[in-house]
C-alpha cells in the first residue's frame, strides 16, 4: 500500500492520470493531424485521377496522329501508283518518239 509520502514523490515526479490522459488526448490530436496533414500532402486519389485524365488525352492524342497517318499513307500510296503509271507512259512515249523518228528517217540526240 502507497504511503502519503509515496502518492506526494509520484505526483510530484509523474503525472496524475488525468495530467497523463489530456497528455494522451493531445498525442492522438497531433497524430491525427500528422496522418491528415501527410494524405492531403499525397492525395493518391487525386493523382490516380490525373494519371488517366493523362492516359485519356495522351490515348486521344495518338488516335488522332493515327487517323492523320493513315491519311498520309493513303497519299503515298496514290503518289507511288501516279509515278509508277508516269513512268509507263514516259517509256511508251520514247519507244513511239524512236520507231517516228526510224520511220521518218530522223536521227535523235542522246
Amino acid at each position: 500500500m502507497l504511503t502519503k509520502d509515496d502518492k506526494k514523490f509520484l505526483t510530484e515526479n509523474f503525472g496524475t492520470k488525468k495530467e497523463v490522459g489530456a497528455i494522451r488526448d493531445g498525442l492522438d490530436i497531433l497524430r491525427n493531424k500528422l496522418t491528415m496533414s501527410s494524405l492531403e500532402k499525397f492525395d493518391f486519389k487525386s493523382e490516380v485521377e490525373a494519371m488517366r485524365a493523362s492516359d485519356i488525352r495522351t490515348e486521344e492524342k495518338i488516335d488522332k496522329l493515327i487517323t492523320i497517318m493513315d491519311g498520309y499513307a493513303g497519299k503515298i500510296a496514290e503518289l507511288d501508283q501516279e509515278n509508277k503509271m508516269g513512268a509507263r507512259t514516259l517509256h511508251r512515249h520514247g519507244v513511239q518518239i524512236q520507231e517516228l523518228a526510224k520511220a521518218t528517217g530522223t536521227a535523235l540526240s542522246e
